[in-house]
């Protein structure tokens, strides 16, 4: 018995070598056209997460106002809380110091 030699699907599907337009716009798309920062910035973590939306004034719940600001509120602590996590396992928290040297 002769066993066929199989070859992956992945060089059997259009593995031409030439990119066609498609692959160059999808490329395009989700690579852009910058390159990445070499050093990012450093971020300062607020202490107030939900200033900006709270100066837009209260949530449009005629008789739960109140509620819905502690809830919010909570979810504005909350996302300021991963967001400044994730910052610092990259190392990119800073204080007063690092906004000053730029």
């Amino acid at each position: 018995m002769s066993r066929r030699r199989r070859t992956s699907r992945t060089r059997r599907i259009g593995n031409t070598g030439a990119e066609s337009e498609a692959e160059r716009e999808n490329k395009s798309f989700w690579h852009g056209a910058n390159e990445m920062p070499e050093n990012p910035g450093k971020i300062q973590v607020t202490e107030q997460a939900a200033s900006v939306i709270r100066s837009l004034g209260s949530a449009p719940l005629t008789g739960q106002e109140s509620v819905t600001d502690h809830y919010f509120e909570a979810v504005y602590q909350r996302s300021v809380a991963l967001a400044s996590a994730l910052a610092a396992a990259a190392e990119l928290v800073g204080d007063d110091e690092d906004e000053h040297d730029k």
